[in-house]
């Protein structure tokens, strides 16, 4: 027999049983759950595990000892470095000084819950946010069951807080012509740009090299992106093949990038040997490129200066699809421009921006039924 389950109190005991050790002592573990339900599962995958010889073995290994393991043996061979930067903050952050003294064998979902509960009403954590550190922790805890230092994923059994559905803000028309107005001759002028003409996201502006700017056919292709992960600033391919895209330069973009052009060789005339050029299109005046994270700082700064409606920069790109959805253009064509993997993508990421009252489809209905 593998064990049994036996109420004690409000809980539920489940005692499996281990076999016996080199003195013919019978060898028992003991789990203490909330329900017969979770009892019963528990259970029902130790029976499993047991006729597969696939019985986890207890040690003395802490909650934190797996995710430095995890760290060391999965993370940093398969994970790209703004990816393991998350990690590393979510784990050495919040979960280790929280819970990591755990014993692993130990750990309950009731940790788990306690501990998304002190990432809300203590730290003030978005629900989003702790689906975040669920998605990492659950990670690192079927990490764990592959290599069979647990037998069950303790996370798979906490109830998660509801996600609250960000909806990005976008500039009319009106408000978008304003603000390209007002950026001219700053150093904003040419991210605000190419953020509002092309849709680009930041990390497609800072990354963005005159090498892929073709201003006699006037093409601008991304094939690289530039973003931080922490102090370090990480240069890669875009995330998917639909990332990558070739874009046309309009005149009023194309005028811009002109313009940019000239002022980086003047500076390199008048700097010499202090200019260095690092082929990058937004640059300082010594061709250093900003830091990734300045871009947005300003923009926000920009928008508070003069009085406009408040917005991200990435918020431009929410402008652009609006704008060209509200002129008429396909979906899937502007799902193409901004590099989606697919047209469904773009429809669920916009679909606040796009038309709440289905004028177009009632319309033709209405036109249907008057011929």
């Amino acid at each position: 027999m593998a064990g049994s389950i036996q109420k004690v109190g409000k809980k539920w005991r489940v005692t499996l049983e281990l076999g016996v050790d080199n003195a013919g002592k019978r060898l028992r573990k003991y789990v203490s759950v909330s329900t017969e339900s979770e009892a019963k599962k528990i259970l029902n995958e130790f029976e499993y595990n047991r006729q597969r010889n696939l019985l986890v073995h207890s040690e003395e290994m802490t909650l934190a000892d797996l995710l430095h393991h995890f760290m060391e043996n999965y993370v940093r061979y398969n994970c790209e470095e703004t990816t393991a930067y998350g990690y590393r903050n979510i784990i050495y952050n919040h979960i280790i000084p929280f819970m990591g003294n755990i014993e692993l064998q130990k750990l309950q979902p009731i940790h788990i819950q306690n501990y998304y509960r002190h990432l809300m009403e203590e730290k003030g954590l978005s629900p989003n946010t702790v689906h975040k550190h669920h998605a990492n922790l659950r990670k690192a805890l079927d990490y764990a069951l592959k290599l069979q230092f647990v037998y069950r994923n303790a996370a798979d059994a906490v109830s998660m807080p509801r996600k609250v559905r960000f909806e990005g803000k976008a500039y009319s028309k009106e408000q978008l012509k304003e603000l390209l107005e007002k950026v001219k001759d700053t150093k904003l002028e040419l991210p605000v740009y190419l953020a509002g003409y092309l849709g680009l996201r930041r990390e497609e502006i800072t990354g963005l090299k005159w090498e892929n700017v073709d201003l006699d056919q006037r093409i601008l292709h991304i094939r690289e992106v530039r973003t931080s992960a922490g102090e370090k600033v990480i240069t890669k391919a875009p995330k998917t093949e639909k990332s990558k895209r070739s874009l046309y330069i309009v005149d009023e973009l194309y005028k811009i990038l002109i313009k940019h052009r000239k002022l980086q060789e003047q500076h390199k005339e008048l700097l010499g040997d202090s200019y260095q050029y690092t082929g990058y299109v937004f640059v300082r005046e010594d061709g250093r490129p900003y830091r990734v994270n300045s871009v947005t700082e300003w923009f926000k700064d920009f928008l508070e200066k003069n009085n406009l409606p408040k917005c991200r920069l990435h918020d431009l790109r929410h402008s652009f699809v609006s704008v060209l959805y509200a002129s008429g253009v396909d979906l899937k064509a502007i799902s193409e421009a901004v590099g989606h993997s697919d047209i469904g993508t773009t429809s669920r990421i916009y679909t606040h921006l796009l038309d709440k009252t289905h004028k177009n489809t009632v319309s033709a209905m209405s036109d249907a039924l008057r011929d």
